[in-house]
């Protein structure tokens, strides 16, 4: 698939499957994977409800076994994980990411610049954090989230939330 899709694609830390659907209705061959058994079934009612074919994996973003998740992937979307783990993991989510992806994949990733709160909360992945665990990757561009943020919680609209896209080189 050139950039852009549809091809294979991967949402790491899915939950619920609204962007599995999303991107299924779009044509992609997508998997979402979580660790979670209950967002799993909620993302698999979702994709019965909407009435798209997609593939979940109950797994680890830090480990993605190949023989669960498959490989060869076009493009990921990582909308929360990445920044909510600790150094060590995020290393292990980069090296497992870049493992099931084709050469020239693209990853789209939103993360928060900065802790959003309370210490459950996403910690927040800098430009430099996520650099240096992808450091296959290159960075396209980064921009900030959109000026309205009034979806978002008050606690978390000034954490600097930011959306990355990065190629595999």
């Amino acid at each position: 698939a050139e950039h852009g899709g549809p091809g294979g694609g991967h949402d790491l830390g899915g939950g619920s499957g609204m962007h599995v659907v999303t991107l299924a209705r779009r044509g992609w061959a997508v998997t979402g994977v979580d660790l979670i058994g209950k967002a799993l079934d909620r993302a698999r009612q979702r994709i019965a409800d909407s009435h798209v074919q997609a593939n979940l994996v109950q797994a680890d973003a830090t480990a993605l076994p190949a023989g669960a998740v498959g490989t060869g992937f076009d493009f990921f979307l990582d909308l929360g994980c990445f920044h909510g783990l600790n150094k060590p993991e995020r290393d292990a989510m980069a090296r497992a990411v870049t493992a099931r992806a084709k050469p020239d994949s693209t990853l789209l990733m939103f993360a928060f610049g900065k802790p959003v709160g309370p210490p459950f909360m996403p910690r927040g992945a800098t430009r430099s954090d996520i650099m240096t665990a992808y450091g296959e990757w290159e960075l396209v561009d980064a921009a900030p989230a959109p000026a309205d943020r009034s979806g978002m919680p008050k606690f978390a609209r000034n954490a600097q939330p930011t959306f990355y896209r990065l190629r595999r080189r």
